[in-house]
């Protein structure tokens, strides 16, 4: 059952080769977005939903994300960091919390980029409405291939019960899952309950020997959990290839404006020069 205290979990070990040359020398999540990392945006999207306490899952060459961040005071959160010794997929990386979280968590990938922000909100509400193994954030796409995806069914709204995941199918695997001419994909955006930990360590390794977050979620629907999908009324980009962070640049300057971003970079400065 869903506790009253929500922690937040940001796996942020991941090599970022597909960002090469940059990630070579600086951690993905470190990549600026008009001045702004990705990883302060994933700080801020737990922060809308009421999230102050953070575990960073970090690992080799991460040194400057921890720099950056801190223990978060500087950003309005607690932060704490797990190192990930070995990078064995995404369900691995949320695994090395175990140990760490025995209450509702939300996770958000370091190299996810979600607005609005206040869509955690939405996710968080359904989680303690419905009271789930998980509730998770999908968003349409037209190739599923390179995406865990999900079916939904008792759709009311955005919001629905998963009956079945699958992650990175082959077209023919993904026939029966399509909407439409769309997916429902699944962006990195997850509310758990501990429970979870016990269905990851169940699973076993897939593709390149990773454990998958996805596998463990279809594990936990067949063996009866329910786990809740909600669709994302917004904008989702995976940070961790060179066209969507271009994307991601030229639609915020859209529209934020430029000045605005100097002013609150600005803000942020001066903070941290204070506390110095």
């Amino acid at each position: 059952m869903p506790c009253d205290e929500i922690v937040g979990l940001i796996p942020a070990a991941g090599e970022g080769t597909r960002l090469y040359p940059f990630s070579r020398a600086v951690p993905k999540e470190i990549y600026p977005l008009l001045g702004k990392p990705v990883i302060e945006h994933a700080v801020e999207n737990l922060c809308m939903g009421g999230i102050h306490k953070i575990f960073l899952i970090v690992g080799y060459q991460k040194g400057a994300l921890m720099d950056y961040l801190g223990d978060g005071s500087q950003f309005d959160v607690s932060i704490a960091y797990i190192f990930q010794l070995q990078r064995r997929g995404l369900g691995h990386a949320i695994f090395q919390a175990k140990q760490w979280i025995d209450t509702s968590f939300v996770t958000l990938l370091g190299d996810s980029f979600v607005e609005p922000k206040s869509e955690v909100v939405r996710l968080i509400e359904l989680h303690k409405k419905k009271n789930p193994l998980a509730t998770v954030l999908l968003f349409a796409v037209k190739d599923p291939t390179n995406y865990g995806i999900a079916k939904m069914n008792e759709i009311q709204g955005r919001s629905g019960i998963i009956e079945a995941m699958v992650e990175k199918p082959t077209l023919e695997e993904a026939h029966n899952y399509q909407v439409g001419d769309n997916y429902h994909a699944l962006c990195g955006f997850y509310v758990f309950e501990p429970e979870i930990f016990d269905y990851i360590e169940k699973t076993p390794p897939g593709t390149k020997n990773e454990l998958q977050i996805t596998d463990a979620l279809q594990l936990a629907i067949k063996s009866g959990e329910t786990v809740c999908g909600h669709i994302l009324n917004g904008k989702y980009l995976d940070i961790g290839k060179w066209h969507t962070v271009l994307q991601a640049e030229k639609e915020l300057l859209e529209t934020m404006g430029l000045e605005k971003h100097i002013e609150e970079r600005e803000r942020l400065r001066e903070r941290m020069n204070r506390h110095m």
